[in-house]
């Protein structure tokens, strides 16, 4: 695919987003029907959610018929005609929506073998009140509506700057001296999709993730490395980080859905100095450690 065809995939998907926003938009901040997918209830889908869904996969098929596509809650087409994969979050940050906090996203990231070269995020915006769509297709730039964004520019943490560090996945590290206390300003706001649009526009220094979905970083991958930033991944059971290569076998063959469904990994977002600087300042702690605070955790 040419940049001319890229462009009008990506001016389709601009529209797509931001109709999809539209949708929640409507149901925010009024009565939903809540549904949870797990027994505890700790995993909630809504008709919001389920609505904007449905109207994304009818408008891409409909403009894409032979695309693949897998969704949150559960649409999945996967077709061996095409080498495009459209991985899609209709609504992130669900427990932010049901609660009426404005921190939530709609997300929409085309894979190409594998290869993330588009992403479309919709958030709601004070400035704006239908929302604005960070966007970004490959070697085109990032963008917020028609505004050039782009990551920060600090090579290292600073205090008083907002940074994404989940306090349970901080746990399975040893911080060293010069981070120690210089992370800056620790957020969880609940919405990768949200988090990873600030980031691309240096709202949020740099975001690390435990073990995200792919549809909630399909988009954001493209978006922040667009805006001169980088993608670093760490394996379960690697000790090092590693620049994000796509979503491929080792023979470079991009998965199917099935496999992008189970596909986890650790992530940080950022500026390429400042992902380095924060990976290079961050131990594993050995599994006896890890062991013996679970057990300290539990009986003390």
């Amino acid at each position: 695919m040419n940049d001319e065809q890229l462009k009008e995939m990506e001016t389709f998907a601009i529209g797509l987003t931001r109709r999809a926003g539209a949708i929640l938009l409507e149901h925010f901040q009024k009565p939903l029907t809540i549904e949870y997918k797990s027994e505890d209830q700790t995993n909630p889908v809504t008709d919001a959610d389920k609505r904007s869904e449905e109207y994304l996969k009818e408008a891409i098929l409909k403009e894409y018929p032979d695309h693949s596509m897998l969704a949150e809650e559960g649409s999945q087409v996967d077709s061996s005609s095409s080498d495009f994969t459209w991985v899609i979050d209709p609504l992130d940050g669900t427990v932010n929506f049901i609660n009426g906090l404005p921190i939530f996203g709609v997300s929409v990231g085309v894979l190409q073998k594998g290869q993330p070269v588009l992403g479309c995020i919709f958030t709601p915006s004070p400035g704006n009140s239908k929302g604005s769509v960070y966007h970004a297709r490959r070697g085109g730039g990032a963008f917020r509506d028609d505004e050039a964004i782009r990551v920060s520019q600090d090579s290292k943490p600073r205090r008083g700057r907002i940074s994404i560090f989940p306090a349970f996945y901080a746990r399975f590290f040893h911080l060293k001296k010069g981070f120690r206390g210089e992370v800056g300003e620790l957020r969880s706001p609940g919405s990768v999709a949200y988090e990873l649009a600030m980031t691309a526009s240096g709202v949020i220094q740099y975001s690390l993730f435990g073990s995200p979905w792919v549809w909630d970083v399909a988009a954001g991958i493209t978006l922040v490395t667009e805006a001169q930033g980088t993608a670093l991944v760490r394996r379960e059971k690697q000790r090092h980080w590693e620049p994000f290569r796509g979503f491929t076998t080792p023979e470079g063959n991009g998965f199917g859905a099935e496999e992008l469904k189970e596909w986890r990994s650790s992530w940080i977002f950022g500026g390429g100095d400042m992902t380095r600087f924060v990976t290079s300042h961050l131990t594993p702690r050995s599994r006896l450690e890890l062991m013996l605070a679970r057990w300290l955790r539990r009986w003390l």
